[in-house]
């Protein structure tokens, strides 16, 4: 048989080709598989937006909100009834000992006088506000210091502006006051007062501090 030489070649290069372009297309159909990771590459999305607010959208709308709500009402806590409540109350024993308070000496003629308003402090103010009082003018038994004429008002006082409670409803008994005082009385010296004396000493503390507008020396009309 005679085989001509070009055809067989031309067939063996057709041949050739063709098996080549069969391998080339799985190299084709796999660029999508090469491109595949970038598919998933979404994935490092939220490691980088964690530090943006990016990371939000997966939660409720307004998440942060309500601990900022949180703290804000925490700022305006002053008047709430989350200080200290339970210091508010009348509750508690009237602290003893104004009878076991003494002068130094005979020259000291404010002393019974003195005695007399620890007494009436000490049932007057509310429990913690009046230990607070008396347990300052014990300190001052025996001494010099317990010979002047205001002892016992400013230890009272002392006592009454490291309550450690302000009662909300006292702002309302407080407003018109300091409104008609014009700038003289603060607010909060007019409840701490308020909020440191018995239910039926507050009529006393309105009357003193209306005529006076200051709370410097409404101790004296603690009952």
């Amino acid at each position: 048989m005679q085989i001509d030489r070009s055809r067989f070649l031309l067939l063996t290069a057709t041949m050739a080709s063709g098996a080549c372009g069969g391998a080339a297309q799985p190299g084709a159909a796999g660029d999508p598989v090469v491109a595949a990771p970038v598919v998933t590459l979404p994935e490092e999305g939220p490691p980088a937006a964690k530090g943006s607010g990016a990371a939000h959208p997966p939660g409720p709308p307004g998440a942060g909100e309500p601990s900022e709500q949180v703290f804000v009402a925490s700022l305006d806590g002053q008047t709430t009834p989350d200080l200290g409540l339970s210091a508010c109350d009348d509750d508690g024993v009237a602290p003893k000992g104004c009878d076991t308070l003494r002068a130094p000496g005979p020259q000291c003629e404010s002393f019974m006088d003195t005695r007399d308003m620890c007494g009436k402090l000490a049932h007057g103010l509310k429990p913690h506000v009046a230990e607070k009082a008396v347990d300052c003018l014990l300190a001052k038994s025996g001494k010099q210091s317990i010979c002047t004429f205001d002892a016992a008002n400013q230890c009272a006082m002392s006592a009454v502006r490291k309550a450690p409670c302000i009662e909300p409803s006292t702002q309302s008994a407080c407003a018109p006051v300091v409104k008609a005082c014009g700038g003289r009385l603060a607010m909060k010296d007019c409840q701490a007062l308020l909020s440191s004396v018995t239910s039926r000493n507050r009529q006393n503390m309105i009357a003193c501090v209306t005529e006076g507008c200051s709370t410097d020396y409404c101790m004296y009309s603690v009952e």
